[in-house]
């Protein structure tokens, strides 16, 4: 399927169709449903660009090495497509073949190679549809919406602490909405 990457998003490390390929793997992974967005929604993408950039540098290989073990895996069962061009029900079917090689991994590097790169790209997508919206996922803070988390906060109440109390009725805040009160305060001359 076709990607949803805004041409104006530019890549700290993938390339662009490498940003296919991860951005392909994480919507299956976190598809959208009746509940919200999945990961290509909340930009996932990004926040896996940002970190790979980051911290993530030590698996530069493993994700250049993954994807094209990826395409060359799905370009032999399906007639030298490649994992974006494949509908969302193929590409389901691929990442359930690379989760049945674990098994196996001892036999074949490329097995240990696809089932490691999954791995990854399966942390990061959870990393990036509940991250703070300052570092690249989680637009619109749907992922912490998904699951009642109110995000950052400067602290809660006694009875938000309470057992059973319905975090969904704090409103969310993310780090960037915390800043941002905290110099309107700072220069209202109010306490910070």
């Amino acid at each position: 399927m076709t990607s949803d990457i805004h041409p104006d998003r530019s890549f700290m490390f993938l390339t662009e169709s490498e940003a296919r390929t991860v951005e392909a793997i994480a919507e299956r992974v976190f598809p959208a449903d009746d509940h919200g967005p999945g990961a290509r929604g909340v930009d996932a993408i990004i926040y896996i660009d940002r970190a790979l950039a980051g911290y993530g540098r030590p698996l530069h290989g493993l994700y250049r090495r993954g994807i094209a073990a990826l395409d060359a895996f799905v370009g032999e069962r399906f007639g030298g497509s490649t994992f974006s061009q494949l509908a969302d029900d193929e590409q389901d079917k691929v990442l359930r073949q690379v989760e049945a090689l674990a098994p196996s991994v001892d036999e074949n590097e490329q097995a240990v190679l696809l089932v490691e790169f999954f791995g990854a790209v399966r942390l990061h997508t959870v990393e990036g549809i509940f991250c703070d919206p300052m570092y690249g996922g989680n637009r619109d803070a749907a992922g912490w919406k998904l699951i009642g988390f109110p995000g950052a906060q400067w602290g809660y109440s006694a009875e938000e602490m309470q057992p059973g109390y319905d975090a969904t009725t704090i409103p969310i805040k993310t780090l960037a909405d915390l800043r941002r009160d905290y110099l309107a305060a700072k220069d209202e001359g109010g306490k910070v």
